[in-house]
């Protein structure tokens, strides 16, 4: 009887132990549930990165940006297959995924705020992925870890809108409505102010209802929201609009130089990144003081002109779509080699900004509805003056630094701008005005600059004379996701059986 005691206060030990054991090893920094706090700054980076690497193929495809000839020529010339849309897809579901934990999460701990932020970027990275490849998953979209939701259901983009336009409209009245107190921590894109969160999501809803205005009647939605800025807040100046600053030390913004090149330039000569000759056109034709934000000068020219400063800085545009023997073409007809085009400029360069949505590119969207008298109230030319404005106002001088340490745009600069008549708002070319400027403002916002060519067909732009297929319109399902059983389902069933490529429209264009 004594040993059978002894026995069971062994066990009793060893399970006791065992339990001691277990708390010890809990590791208090890798918790089994994660804070929502700590899933908002992945996803805003992440969603942010998504859109900034839209500058390297969108930016091409709308030709912000050309490629030399020999150089991703596949982009360039338009040798596309679903593997080169692969990560586009893929990251973003990863994003969502993570988002609807982030809704899980805040509805469990009675955190309306996070909610609404929830809402808020998963709106704005699935618009982005509807915008590129049109029907996509949305209700189930990052839903991929769940019993039965495996092969997330496919939507129809208009229909995708609307949910989108339905979750912004709940993260309004959220952030409207939130108990006293309430506040967010780890927020890298407003920094905790839930109102300029609020203003960014009413915002989005007027970019995505305009999105769509070519194929449906949002007049009166849009007007709603301009018309209402009690219920509706929408950015009031450049320092509301969504602009994520990174800290340029272990974050880089995806342009930025580290490590700044001897030759005092402040940016890559080499790099294959250079400035359309579509963009240079429109920047040069306005004087726009822009111009030296966005571009270098010529590295033939900025040479030059250090050891001559009477010999004046060149800014040249690279032509599109070139093949490798199409550029040597025309290096030897024209005389100019590599270092006669200009690449991305020196501000942007030491810049640590990313543009989600300009305070600019909201006004602009103001000044259309009005010119298309959607019933917003205000004066076209002068919402259009306030858009080149704010475009402007994202470029100033950076401390007492000078225009050729760090190019500006000086009060000096844009009254000279202003002075030319031909910049004055036309309302007979309204629409193209507005368009031409939605281009510039959205430079290396390949997605936003993109999307509004294929809505508006504004600028004008032209393939290379020898290009593989016509300016893309679409990014094609990835090479993955064409295996996927609803994705062959929903193109058995919605579009003729056939998988879209690159020169199938999206549903929003007209």
């Amino acid at each position: 009887m004594k040993k059978y005691i002894v026995c069971l206060a062994a066990v009793a030990l060893a399970l006791q132990s065992c339990k001691d054991f277990e708390e010890i090893n809990v590791d208090p920094n890798n918790p089994a549930i994660v804070p929502v706090q700590m899933l908002l700054p992945p996803i805003i980076s992440g969603g942010v990165g998504t859109m900034v690497a839209s500058g390297t193929r969108a930016g091409q495809y709308v030709q912000h940006l050309a490629y030399p000839g020999g150089t991703s020529e596949s982009d360039g010339r338009y040798n596309l297959t679903g593997a080169n849309w692969r990560e586009e897809w893929n990251g973003a579901v990863r994003l969502v995924k993570d988002i609807n934990q982030m809704k899980v999460l805040a509805e469990q701990a009675n955190q309306p705020q996070y909610l609404a932020l929830a809402h808020i970027n998963k709106v704005y990275i699935l618009s982005l992925v509807t915008d590129a490849y049109g029907d996509i998953p949305y209700d189930e979209a990052g839903m991929g870890n769940v019993d039965g939701f495996e092969f997330a259901t496919f939507q129809k983009q208009e229909e995708v809108y609307q949910r989108m336009l339905a979750d912004l409209e709940t993260a309004n009245g959220l952030l409207a409505n939130l108990p006293s107190g309430s506040s967010i921590s780890r927020d890298i894109l407003y920094n905790g102010d839930l109102q300029k969160w609020r203003k960014f999501a009413n915002s989005l809803k007027v970019r995505i209802l305009m999105r769509q205005s070519a194929k449906a009647d949002v007049a009166q939605q849009v007007a709603a929201i301009f018309n209402d800025a009690n219920r509706y807040p929408v950015f009031t100046d450049v320092t509301d609009a969504a602009t994520l600053v990174y800290n340029n030390s272990s974050d880089f913004y995806r342009w930025y130089i580290q490590n700044p090149f001897s030759d005092g330039s402040g940016v890559d000569f080499s790099d294959n990144a250079r400035v359309s000759v579509v963009m240079m056109d429109l920047l040069k034709k306005g004087a726009d003081p822009r111009l030296t934000v966005y571009a270098a000068p010529t590295r033939n020219s900025f040479l030059a002109n250090a050891n001559d400063p009477a010999k004046p800085l060149e800014y040249r545009g690279q032509a599109t779509g070139l093949s490798a023997a199409e550029q040597e073409a025309f290096y030897a007809s024209s005389g100019f080699g590599e270092a006669d085009f200009s690449v991305i400029g020196r501000r942007i360069r030491q810049d640590n900004r990313a543009f989600l949505m300009s305070y600019a590119e909201l006004l602009l969207l103001k000044a259309e509805a009005i010119q298309r008298n959607m019933g917003v109230t205000g004066e076209v030319e002068s919402v259009y003056k306030q858009a080149v404005n704010a475009s402007f106002d994202k470029w100033k001088q950076v401390g007492s630094q000078t225009h050729a340490q760090n190019p500006f745009i000086s009060d000096s600069q844009r009254e000279a701008y202003w002075e030319n008549a031909a910049n004055h708002y036309q309302p007979a070319n309204g629409l193209r005005m507005i368009a031409e400027q939605y281009f510039m403002d959205s430079f290396l916002n390949g997605f936003e600059g993109w999307a509004s060519w294929r809505r508006t067909g504004i600028p004008e732009i032209k393939p290379g004379p020898s290009v593989l297929a016509q300016i893309p319109v679409r990014y094609v399902y990835s090479d993955n996701e064409q295996n996927n059983p609803s994705l062959m389902e929903w193109v058995e069933q919605h579009m003729g059986g056939k998988m879209p490529d690159h020169n199938v429209k999206v549903w929003f264009q007209p």
